[in-house]
């Protein structure tokens, strides 16, 4: 478990009083630039990254919005640097860090161990507002047990 993902993203949840899911888009938004970032949403993008203090996403559907801006989010709160310029090892590293940050914050830890054993992935998806594949993958390592 990434501690430091977890401990962010709860104090993120606790100041900006989120407790029901999905979480709106403009929270994370919110939260973004709270922390002194813009954000551009552009048709050109094929996927999301920080450069400079700005968050650049692709205009996509509101489940995929979601989860790359609380990745990105993560990225802020957890580690606050140009990944770009690491080695492979230690991108995969921070990526992984904003993958778990973006877990943790997008879908109730107690509430998903109960909700896995009733529901399937698809129906996951759609009940946190995720992509299928982010249930699949980052979900369920961890928040599995």
């Amino acid at each position: 478990m990434n501690q430091l993902a977890l401990r962010k993203s709860n104090l993120m949840k606790k100041r900006y009083n989120i407790d029901s899911f999905p979480i709106p888009l403009w929270q994370i938004e919110q939260a973004i630039i709270d922390q002194g970032f813009d954000i551009v949403i552009s048709k050109s993008l094929c996927k999301s990254c920080i450069i400079k203090k700005t968050v650049y996403v692709p205009h996509t559907m509101d489940f995929i919005s979601r989860f790359m801006l609380s990745h990105e989010l993560g990225h802020i709160l957890c580690h606050n640097c140009d990944i770009h310029r690491l080695d492979d090892i230690s991108k995969e590293q921070l990526e992984s860090q904003a993958n778990a940050f973006s877990v943790y914050f997008l879908i109730p830890t107690r509430r998903f161990k109960i909700d896995s054993k009733i529901y399937n992935a698809y129906e996951l998806s759609e009940l946190y507002g995720v992509p299928v594949g982010f249930i699949n993958s980052c979900v369920k390592k961890y928040l599995a047990n």
